[in-house]
């Protein structure tokens, strides 16, 4: 590949497409943060499975407010945590004091660190907390540990005065069930789900976005985007932003190869083969011809742990 075609998929794997679910959630985040500074903290779940735009949402508002340093003390506007993948409260507490710049992050019981948590919370002005792969606390820990994550969560919350927003697969809602008081807590909410081909603005929305991503790689004006090519390639991705961006430069890769100016359904084919499912060739390969159109979500195929669209 040469230096164009490289940079061209450069620009693909960093694109954020602002369709109107991500806007949707991106204003809700933005408006927590907006009511606190006025002395209003809220707060917000954002569920979504994995691959539909949930760390894209995190990272481009932290962009935005990033920490900076003063004379006397760091400022974090907003605080970013990933939630370890074998959470306790301990830890969790160790990862909050590391982002807040706590040296002694690993000193002290978990009392300590949640006390020293809400401390360093004012001294750094935080204003919006978000905790990401919520799910974590119900996949890992042990049986008492969405519970306590429940209990420790509710404590961060009344106490810091700041707002919070929790991110994680939709699984990630069976804390809230074990608290009602964190419940009622996060009222608001908003599902990141996958494009779908039953609704028609939600198919619509899909297509824009497949046309942003051959725009960045200079080739929606070539690449014909018939009916059937568009769901061929929602069968091939399940919808999911992040499997249409894998399939979408796979594809620039096979056409530039080829010395092509247009993505030919040769080269989804090949992409989807390669980036997507290595067991997906023949009928089980979306564009090719004898594909049956039937969702990829049986065991061993690659959305099976993914939650399929409505009706599509």
């Amino acid at each position: 590949m040469n230096k164009n075609q490289i940079a061209s998929l450069s620009k693909l794997n960093g694109l954020i497409v602002h369709h109107p679910q991500f806007e949707c959630a991106y204003k809700q985040i933005n408006e927590c943060y907006e009511l606190k500074n006025a002395g209003l903290p809220v707060n917000f779940l954002c569920l979504g499975m994995s691959g539909t735009g949930k760390t894209t949402l995190k990272e481009k508002f932290l962009n935005q407010h990033l920490p900076y340093q003063t004379r006397d003390r760091k400022i974090v506007p907003v605080l970013v945590v990933d939630i370890p993948s074998l959470p306790t409260v301990k830890n969790v507490s160790e990862a909050v004091l590391l982002e807040l710049g706590d040296p002694l992050f690993n000193r002290g019981t978990a009392i300590e660190k949640t006390n020293r948590i809400l401390t360093l919370v004012k001294t750094c002005k935080v204003q919006l907390i978000i905790f990401d792969e919520l799910q974590h606390f119900v996949d890992q820990g042990s049986k008492s540990t969405p519970s306590q994550a429940a209990d420790w969560l509710k404590t961060i919350i009344d106490r810091s005065n700041a707002s919070v927003v929790l991110m994680g697969l939709q699984r990630s809602e069976h804390i809230l069930r074990l608290n009602e008081q964190l419940r009622r807590r996060f009222s608001r909410r908003i599902n990141l789900e996958p494009f779908s081909l039953a609704k028609m603005n939600s198919y619509w929305d899909f297509v824009r976005v497949l046309r942003a991503m051959l725009k960045v790689v200079d080739m929606q004006e070539e690449t014909n985007l018939s009916d059937n090519l568009v769901r061929r390639i929602h069968y091939a991705t399940n919808g999911v932003i992040g499997y249409m961006q894998t399939l979408l430069m796979a594809a620039f890769r096979s056409a530039s190869s080829f010395g092509r100016s247009h993505i030919s359904e040769e080269d989804f084919e090949a992409a989807f083969t390669e980036s997507i499912w290595s067991a997906g060739i023949g009928t089980n390969n979306p564009f090719n011809e004898d594909f049956v159109f039937k969702r990829l979500i049986k065991p061993g195929m690659p959305f099976h742990r993914l939650m399929s669209p409505e009706e599509v």
